[in-house]
């Protein structure tokens, strides 16, 4: 239950805490305000203060969660740009597993299109891949077809993601070595990603 002391962020963090459960564990359609406000020990009013749509509570769980996904690959630690680029795909696929509930929202729902659900997703790739694309020092043509190319990527590694975790017929080790082998076949071919980290 919430206390009348509580901070406005603290209160903030209780209610997205509180949701994050529900979604979780029960499809987003199913869950409403309501139920969020009672588990809560909130009013209904309280939460729409917070949030004035489900959508935006739920926009709001998701971004927090790409928060710890941690978007700036340190490359310098790494080999060569690929190698870098794998332990953020890795990290990446990870993220996806254990946030499986809150992935299947943001990606099979009535809001997966929603603008307030696809920032976060945009704005960590767009991250990874203007760090990638700095770090072998691409510019001109060859950075914006690699670009799209990333984009492509990107698009295939969430499909497959999901399907993995959702089918279990490929095993997460065997996803990676798929996710990797598509990432030669098309980010690959347009620019080197085998140069020693750090050179852009």
């Amino acid at each position: 239950m919430t206390s009348s002391r509580m901070s406005s962020d603290a209160r903030r963090a209780h209610l997205l805490d509180t949701a994050e459960r529900l979604f979780v564990s029960v499809a987003y359609d199913d869950v409403p305000m309501a139920q969020i406000a009672s588990e809560a020990g909130v009013t209904r009013a309280l939460v729409y203060h917070y949030f004035p749509t489900k959508a935006d509570l739920f926009a709001a769980i998701w971004a927090r969660a790409h928060e710890t996904l941690g978007t700036t690959v340190d490359f310098a630690q790494a080999r060569s740009v690929r190698d870098g680029l794998i332990s953020a795909l890795v990290a990446y696929l990870d993220f996806y597993e254990k946030h499986l509930g809150l992935v299947l929202t943001a990606n099979r729902s009535a809001i997966a299109a929603a603008p307030v659900v696809r920032d976060p997703i945009t704005a960590t790739f767009d991250t990874l891949t203007t760090t990638v694309l700095d770090a072998v020092g691409a510019s001109g043509e060859p950075r914006r077809i690699a670009e799209t190319a990333f984009a492509g990527w990107i698009g295939f590694i969430r499909e497959a993601t999901v399907k993995t975790l959702l089918d279990r017929t490929v095993t997460p080790e065997q996803n990676l070595a798929i996710c990797i082998d598509v990432l030669d076949a098309t980010v690959g071919r347009h620019i080197d990603l085998d140069v020693p980290a750090g050179r852009g």
